[in-house]
């Protein structure tokens, strides 16, 4: 897992796929951003991101 800076948040929340998955025993709330899964803490303030194979149960939701 990764910190990712603010800017690529930014961007992660308009072009990424809303999703859902489980990253080291916890299931996230983020976005999918080609093959990255990228989520942030409860208060939005500390952005990570999770590679292939660090996120499993992918759920991507619908619009």
């Amino acid at each position: 897992m990764d910190v990712l800076p603010d800017d690529f948040a930014r961007s992660a929340k308009k072009q990424g796929r809303q999703a859902s998955a489980t990253v080291s025993g916890r299931r996230r709330s983020g976005f999918l951003v080609g093959n990255r899964f990228v989520f942030s803490d409860q208060m939005e303030l500390l952005w990570m991101q999770a590679g292939p194979g660090e996120f499993r149960e992918l759920r991507i939701w619908r619009k």
